[in-house]
């Protein structure tokens, strides 16, 4: 290579590196630069006329650097270089290593995921009960509703309509109040038969501002309520801040458990620690006569916590009060104090705080 060529290049480098420097990770919340994303820029292999930036990253997710290399692609516009850059990543564990602390929310003493990996469960019925039980038992909680696609929070809190939300008059808003409840879902800000068609990106950040630009004030507790699967919402969750523990909630059929599974092996992957299971609907109980019918067959969730190596937290009966309640917008946790139902989950607070040594 001519000297020329040589020295253009390392000016390349040189202004190249100074872009990486202005882009901002999502999940550190830090530039590539102060990350100690490292970088090369040679000649590519296949294309004498292009040249091939490769960056260390800590990254192995690859729709994270998909993400990252559309920006770094937005910021290098502005140089007009004449080269056409392609980009490539190559993960270093030691560089993980270096950044794998990520930020807590402020004054929030435990953040809670809830999934399920599977709709219609009664995860949310699940952790709205959990987040009344652990306010009457006088803990500080509040609760997203992580579902953009089909948010119904609002529904078993009574919010049946888009909600005006105030704000420090700046960036921040305050989340909805209610029976000693700090809540936010994206049914606060739709009409009530309007529907979300966004895609991946649009989704982390929805959930990257519920955490960041709500002012959640103090609280001991912070359940989040994830939508089913796998997919943008749970990784952008995990990516953007610290989670204190996950806990699954499924049916005891084979097809609920298996989705659990996935779910809960995403979050040990992601290294999020995994605090218990819990049983939904595991069984009927007849108010007429007494029997008790395993509707959605039995011993699944136990032999799931077994296998996961974690508790089973609790068995919650499938009951036509606790499904009535939510109808009516007021968690059975609220309306009847008295319920068993009540009862199981006033259990489940006091064990979670236990575990956690809150």
């Amino acid at each position: 290579m001519k000297n020329k060529d040589v020295n253009d290049k390392k000016e390349i480098e040189r202004k190249v590196l100074g872009k990486l420097a202005t882009i901002i990770d999502p999940q550190y919340k830090k530039s590539l630069a102060d990350l100690g994303f490292s970088m090369s820029l040679i000649d590519h292999p296949k294309d004498p006329e292009e040249l091939l930036l490769m960056l260390k990253t800590s990254h192995k997710d690859k729709r994270h650097n998909i993400h990252l290399e559309s920006k770094i692609r937005e910021a290098l516009v502005g140089l007009k270089l004449k080269n056409i850059i392609a980009i490539k990543f190559e993960y270093d564990a030691e560089l993980a290593q270096k950044n794998i602390t990520k930020p807590r929310l402020k004054n929030v003493k435990k953040l809670i995921a809830v999934g399920s990996g599977k709709g219609g469960v009664g995860k949310s019925t699940v952790s709205a009960n959990l987040a009344v039980s652990l306010a009457l038992l006088g803990y500080k909680t509040g609760v997203i509703d992580g579902d953009i696609y089909g948010p119904s929070m609002g529904k078993i809190f009574g919010i049946n309509e888009r909600l005006a939300l105030g704000g420090d008059g700046k960036t921040q808003i305050y989340p909805h109040k209610t029976h000693g409840i700090k809540l936010m879902s994206f049914s606060f800000l739709l009409d009530r038969d309007q529907a979300v068609v966004w895609r991946g990106p649009m989704l982390g950040k929805a959930v990257e501002q519920f955490l960041f630009q709500v002012i959640w004030g103090e609280l001991d507790f912070l359940i989040f309520d994830l939508p089913p699967g796998t997919g943008d919402v749970q990784m952008s969750l995990s990516q953007l801040v610290e989670v204190d523990g996950f806990i699954i909630v499924s049916t005891p059929q084979n097809l609920a458990i298996q989705d659990a599974r996935r779910a809960a092996y995403m979050f040990k992957g992601l290294n999020v620690p995994l605090i218990g299971v819990i049983e939904n609907m595991s069984e009927f109980h007849c108010p007429e006569c007494g029997h008790v019918s395993h509707i959605f067959s039995k011993n699944g969730a136990d032999a799931l916590a077994a296998d996961l190596g974690v508790p089973l937290l609790a068995n919650i009966p499938l009951q036509e009060e606790l499904m009535e309640a939510s109808e009516k917008g007021e968690p059975i946790a609220i309306s009847n104090k008295k319920s068993s139902i009540t009862k199981a989950f006033e259990d489940l607070a006091r064990d979670l705080c236990e575990r956690l040594k809150i």
